[in-house]
């Protein structure tokens, strides 16, 4: 029987680790278990299928030190940019994390629990699902399906599937304790969890557990670690970021201000010899104000149920609840910052030297103001940190599931209803509202009242600060609800075994109501836009699945999936797969599907942002020109939702091989070739106006002088992408007698080529290597086990890429400093050490990055106080974890 070649072996030790092949090597070869594996709603014997699938288990978290799932994801060799972070430049959709496989975005990857979907986050440009919301410490394992485009779970999935599955099964009490600090004594984190279960399956005929965790994570500035002890970047090469937009007076001239003359309000004076242009002035060093580490609390609740209901058949269920609160600080705005984006601050009538009108970084503090003792009008580059910027949120989700599984007749059947809810508050303090600004704070001249105090907010009218620094609630309530049911049975015999049949269908409501604080949409807080959305779709789909193996060593499977969305009407996608093994110790696979990605409840129903842009008008200025007001003209635009757009499409690519060489070694080579064309971006200026005749409708014009009045850069079918690249798979496991058992593992992903075009009419343009695209990623570990004692060391690979963002453009470092034209590879290595000699009781410490390594030196990011990425790295440095958990029996 194939069941029991060895190359079974090989794949399922590929598939799900030691202790699943440890399992199915002592089951009689006359009664295998099947399984069921992601990609796939046939269970088998073979634990491989034609599609390549990657597993994380419980015991690889575990030795991973992760306190959340979102870290194991963003270290998924195949995982790329176009994903959310929980840290960095704060968004709106801070506090959420999404993964992004294949660099295809957040939105082309389908993020499942127990293999169905969940409400989605509910802010941001894509539909993801929240990793921060799911409990650690409930998950038994992951499966990573990196093929694209899945005709079993859905269509749109074209980066690939993550299925993260939770525990069913458990028996006994057990709590978990652990805390954690950095090598800089900060970012502590602290948890607790505890688990509870009763019931066996095979006496009492049911199973029941319920887990609750607790963790909290404190907050890191930046100027907590040496490379950003302050934002004078000169020893790097680089600029000096301190700022003398903090309290400054200046002779009101210019669009800035002439000669110093001294600081307005309470704050100290620089006296540093080295920095003569900023001496004697109140300085703003925004890194006292960015977090590196938000501050962060995470609650989750979960139970499952499974309850024998006799003939073979039995009942099962689960249910969360999570609450997740994060708060993070940053930057406040100067006045340069509202003469330069807002238009708020300006030159009314020509006094300081200017044309009227014409845009000021400053606040003109009148002669009679009590503040100012200079006897004249002065200039005071005033930064607006009166209230500090701060970003709260808090997640609130619940996903409940009831379902019963068993046979009837020869169908192996399984249904569900499932409903989830996603609820999200955002709240934003420390932000300016532009027209309090320009009639509370300044006269009907543009000058500071003498009844509003610089510095001293306490010194004001509360119900005035209440109303320039407002607190901005934004809200988000998302839900996702449906019904399923699949079946699969086994129809003829083949020479290779029986051809086996599966069909299901689902039924599924989502709805998405994202609405932000009126007064970042009605242009109030003009710093910022944010827009939202809020609309509802049903979808229907079916789908059937054949496997059919031909001959002994030939499997063939084939699936096709038909989905009808409410607003999108319907699409039909297959898929098809090979398995050849040439001999026991060798299989070759391939896979080949289409993907159909309706656009997004946020990307159909999202509301208009309107702004201004500087174009230069190809039609009335088609050689620039300074004299010509129309080759730099602000024209209004309003980006947002276009009513439109259609679905993307894409077909996937798959071909590989697993090989065996000696029992308990196996390696996995596996090629892809994605390509997704009819994306989904907003239009650019020049695209749009080197093609007015196509967009004409798009471009509103002065009927009498022709000059451009107005832009619709609406979302738009123009982008093109095609990425292909290769995965590699190792495991092995050697026995070393007395001494115990080593186990080796490896992964890795290269990225051959992603090209990319903006339009429709531009060539395809290759980024692979440049930002955020790194061609190389992997990650490998080394396990041993003997005894009571458990020890692993574990390695994370992310590879270099330039910091320019595409071949054409050009690196603003490289005059001065072209060393930071790269971002550099990085590697580092995370130990953990588990004791399990004491009675009911184990002891683990894990550390990561045990080197203590700085992030790569990213110098784009200089200018938002990180200097590194975000997305591949973390500049917390050696971090170390205790672990104690107790089993009560």
């Amino acid at each position: 029987m194939f069941a029991t070649r060895p190359i079974v072996r090989a794949v399922a030790l590929l598939c799900a680790g030691m202790a699943p092949l440890a399992a199915q090597a002592q089951q009689p070869t006359d009664s295998p278990a099947r399984v069921e594996i992601t990609g796939s709603r046939i269970k088998r014997v073979a634990a491989e299928t034609a599609s390549a699938v990657q597993v994380i288990s419980a015991e690889d978290i575990a030795r991973s030190g992760a306190n959340t799932i979102t870290d194991v994801l963003r270290n998924l060799p195949a995982g790329n940019t176009g994903g959310y972070n929980t840290e960095g430049t704060p968004s709106q959709a801070f506090g959420s994390a999404g993964v992004s496989l294949r660099g295809l975005g957040a939105g082309a990857t389908l993020t499942l629990i127990n293999g169905r979907r969940v409400a989605p986050f509910g802010f941001g440009s894509a539909s993801f699902v929240d990793t921060n919301a799911i409990p650690v410490e409930a998950i038994e394992r992951v499966e990573v399906l990196l093929d694209g485009a899945s005709a079993i779970y859905g269509a749109d999935a074209i980066g690939g599937v993550i299925n993260i599955i939770l525990r069913k099964n458990y028996h006994g009490l057990s709590a978990k304790l652990s805390g954690g600090t950095s090598s800089y004594h900060d970012g502590n984190t602290g948890g607790v969890s505890i688990t509870y279960g009763q019931g066996s399956m095979d006496e009492q005929g049911y199973n029941w557990l319920t887990s609750l965790s607790h963790r909290d994570t404190s907050p890191v500035m930046v100027n907590a670690r040496p490379r950003t002890k302050d934002a004078d970047f000169r020893r790097f090469g680089l600029s000096d970021r301190r700022s003398t937009y903090a309290s400054n007076a200046y002779t009101a001239s210019g669009t800035a201000g002439g000669t110093f003359l001294g600081i307005v309000g309470d704050c100290p004076a620089l006296n540093d010899p080295a920095s003569p242009a900023l001496n004697g002035r109140c300085i703003n060093d925004n890194t006292t104000s960015v977090t590196l580490q938000s501050k962060a609390q995470r609650d989750n609740v979960y139970s499952a149920l499974t309850y024998a209901l006799g003939g073979g058949w039995e009942l099962f269920g689960d249910a969360s609840l999570s609450r997740s609160r994060q708060e993070s600080t940053m930057y406040s705005y100067g006045t340069n910052a509202y003469g330069a984006y807002t238009n708020d601050l300006v030159d009314k009538d020509g006094l300081y030297g200017n044309a009227p009108g014409t845009t000021i970084g400053f606040l003109p503090l009148p002669a009679s103001h009590p503040q100012n003792r200079w006897g004249k009008t002065v200039a005071v580059r005033y930064l607006f940190n009166d209230v500090p910027t701060t970003i709260a949120s808090e997640s609130r989700n619940m996903r409940y599931t009831l379902g019963a599984r068993g046979m009837a007749g020869r169908w192996d059947l399984e249904g569900a209803v499932m409903y989830s809810r996603s609820l999200t508050d955002t709240r934003y303090h420390g932000y300016l509202q532009d027209s309090v600004l320009i009639n509370d704070v300044l006269d009907a001249n543009g000058l500071v009242r003498n009844s509003f105090t610089l510095r001293n907010p306490s010194a004001n009218d509360p119900a005035l600060m209440a109303r320039l620094y407002p607190v901005l609630d934004n809200h988000a309530n998302t839900t996702t609800s449906s019904v399923d049911v699949h079946g699969s049975r086994e129809l003829v015999a083949l020479p290779g075994g029986p051809l086996t049949m599966s069909l299901g269908t689902e039924l599924r409501r989502e709805q998405f109501d994202a609405a932000p604080d009126t007064r970042f949409t009605d242009g109030s807080i003009q710093l910022i836009g944010m827009t939202g959305s809020s609309g509802s779709r049903s979808v229907v789909a079916a789908y059937g699945e054949l496997s059919a193996p031909v001959l002994k060593s030939v499997e063939l499977s084939l699936a096709a999936r038909s989905d009808r969305y409410s607003d999108f009407g319907s699409a039909f996608t297959p898929k098809a797969g090979v398995k050849w093994s040439p001999l026991p110790q060798v299989a070759l696979r391939g896979t080949y599907a289409k993907g159909f990605r309706a656009p997004s409840l946020p990307e159909v129903h999202a509301g208009n942002t309107n702004g201004y842009t500087k174009v230069q008008d190809p039609k009335l200025c088609p050689v620039f020109d300074t004299a010509n007001d129309n080759c730099e003209r602000y024209v209004a635009y309003t980006t947002g939702a276009n009513p439109n757009i259609k679905a993307e499409k894409s077909n996937s690519y798959t071909v590989g091989f697993v090989v065996e060489p000696i029992p308990r070694w196996s390696l996995s080579v596996d090629a892809y070739d994605i390509k997704r064309r009819d994306e989904l971006s907003t239009i650019s200026t020049i695209y749009l106006l080197d093609n007015e005749s196509k967009y004409a409708n798009r471009i509103v014009r002065n009927p009498v002088s022709g000059k451009l009045d107005h832009l619709s850069l609406l979302t738009a079918n123009l982008s093109e992408t095609q990425t292909r690249g290769m995965d590699v798979d190792a495991r092995g496991v050697a026995s070393l007698g007395d001494w115990g058992r080593l186990t080796m593992t490896a992964s890795y992903n290269r990225m051959h080529s992603y090209k990319s075009a903006s339009t429709p009419d531009d060539p395809l343009m290759e980024y692979a290597g440049y930002y955020g695209l790194p061609k190389n990623r992997g990650r490998a570990g080394l396990a041993w086990d003997r005894g009571h004692w458990d020890a692993s060391i574990d390695w994370n690979y992310v590879g270099g890429y330039k910091v320019t963002s595409s071949p054409d453009t050009v690196c603003s470092f490289k005059a001065a400093t072209p060393w930071y034209c790269d971002v550099h590879a990085a590697l580092t290595a995370n130990v953990y050490v588990r004791y399990k000699g004491i009675r009911n009781l184990e002891l683990s410490l894990s550390v990561q990055n045990i080197a203590n390594k700085e992030a790569p030196f990213d110098a784009s990011q200089i200018p938002y106080l990180q200097g590194y990425s975000p997305a591949y790295h973390s500049q917390m440095g050696r971090y170390f974890q205790l672990t104690a958990s107790y089993n009560f029996k």
